[in-house]
């Protein structure tokens, strides 16, 4: 008899090329977070901006006598501002961004103030160059390691940055705000941060560009510190003196009149508090607001004899008082000379914010669709070999085996009936 055999041991295998697919893009999607991102994602280098802002100016002391006014004087200030990069000095590491400020506040102020810096365009830290300077080219400096003009990509809204300040060439901290510092500026989804210093020296380029608009004094005599003295201790310092003279001998006498023409040196100080609506993925600023004072303290060197002469003639009507007096003028809160405050207009806020939202676009689909979207051609890649395999599975495992079908017993003839012994035969 003939027996039909089958083969029952089909080899089922997976699709290579769908796993050479989705490793190709697998290691696309890695390269491109490794390789492409730090090349792509950077600040770019024809980006302009130019935010204005509105606030009020006001003027605590005569710009020429540096007295103390009687009454402030409070000017409508404006301040144009424009944030340029220039292609031309920018390269692919580093993109070279001027800052040009205008600032108008009636007829007292009429400046324009230009600062350069250069950073590296993946971080935005700024970076040492010669090519970056505050007020005027020859006043290089080194802001490395600090921002300025953009907070870096993935600005995290816990953390604290390192902000330079040109008028008083080091950096102040720019910290969240207290409690939750989300919110939404213009349709944009922001991070307040905020950001105060305490009368910080500013420096001698900032006063220079100060000039410009009112020369402050640099230095001032005993005398005309007197005025500062009655408006803060409500002393009479030429009283005082003219009581002390009496009562010195020739030696102090000459003593003090060499401490009346001495000059006093003055420290200009400055303290202010800002708060700015940062973009989280592009870190720029899309709204900024300020309060700003300039004040000034006198050298307390050349004013130590003096409050010791006064201190040994106590004798004299207003002595001590007028020697607490200086101490405070020297080592208290210093002179408020001016103070600014300032808000960005609506206006700028809306153009700043479309600008940064379009950048934010550009920085989402490098950094988190086109590695999303090979991710998901990977996934898909395995996907369709794992049907493809299903379905060769399906196609060659062969049918089951049917039983055949059941089939009776022949039934077995029954033998033929015998005669019985005797039968057919006649009886005797």
């Amino acid at each position: 008899m003939h027996r039909r055999t089958t083969r029952s041991g089909v080899r089922h295998g997976y699709p290579r090329p769908a796993l050479v697919v989705a490793a190709g893009f697998a290691l696309a999607a890695v390269a491109w977070v490794t390789v492409g991102v730090p090349t792509v994602v950077k600040y770019p280098t024809d980006l302009v901006a130019t935010p204005s802002y509105e606030g009020t100016f006001t003027l605590l002391v005569d710009p020429v006598s540096a007295a103390p006014l009687d009454e402030p004087l409070e000017l409508p200030l404006t301040v144009d501002r424009r944030i340029e990069a220039i292609p031309a000095e920018s390269g692919a590491t580093r993109v070279v961004v001027r800052e040009t400020i205008e600032q108008r506040a009636g007829d007292l102020i009429d400046t324009t103030q230009t600062n350069q810096y250069v950073m590296d365009r993946s971080t935005l830290e700024n970076v040492a160059d010669d090519r970056a300077y505050a007020f005027e080219p020859g006043n290089v400096v080194d802001r490395s390691g600090a921002y300025r003009v953009n907070l870096p990509f993935g600005t995290g809204p816990d953390d604290t940055y390192p902000i330079y300040q040109n008028e008083i060439d080091d950096t102040y901290e720019m910290v969240p705000v207290a409690g939750d510092p989300a919110d939404e500026v213009a349709g944009l989804a922001v991070h307040w941060f905020t950001a105060s210093v305490t009368e910080a020296p500013v420096t001698d380029a900032y006063l220079d560009e100060l000039g410009k608009a009112a020369a402050l004094p640099r230095s001032l005599t005993v005398d005309q510190l007197a005025p500062h003295l009655a408006a803060a201790g409500d002393v009479d310092l030429g009283a005082v003196l003219a009581g002390l003279a009496p009562a010195l001998d020739p030696g102090d006498a000459a003593a003090l009149a060499a401490l009346r023409a001495e000059p006093v040196g003055l420290e200009y100080v400055l303290s202010f508090t800002g708060r700015a609506a940062i973009e989280p993925v592009t870190g720029a600023q899309v709204r900024v607001d300020v309060d700003e004072e300039l004040g000034v303290r006198p050298d307390p060197g050349p004013l130590s004899a003096l409050r010791d002469l006064l201190r040994r003639h106590r004798e004299v009507p207003g002595a001590v008082e007028a020697a607490d007096a200086l101490d405070a003028l020297a080592t208290g809160p210093a002179i408020p000379v001016y103070a600014v405050d300032y808000a960005q207009t609506p206006a700028t806020v809306a153009e700043v914010a479309d600008t940064v939202a379009g950048l934010r676009a550009q920085v989402r689909l490098a950094t988190v669709w086109l590695p999303l979207g090979l991710g998901a051609a990977a996934l898909g890649a395995l996907l369709v070999g794992a049907a493809v395999d299903l379905r060769r599975r399906h196609r060659r495992t062969p049918p089951a085996k049917r039983p055949p079908p059941a089939t009776r017993p022949a039934p077995v003839p029954e033998p033929p009936a015998r005669e019985p012994v005797g039968a057919g035969r006649r009886p005797a």
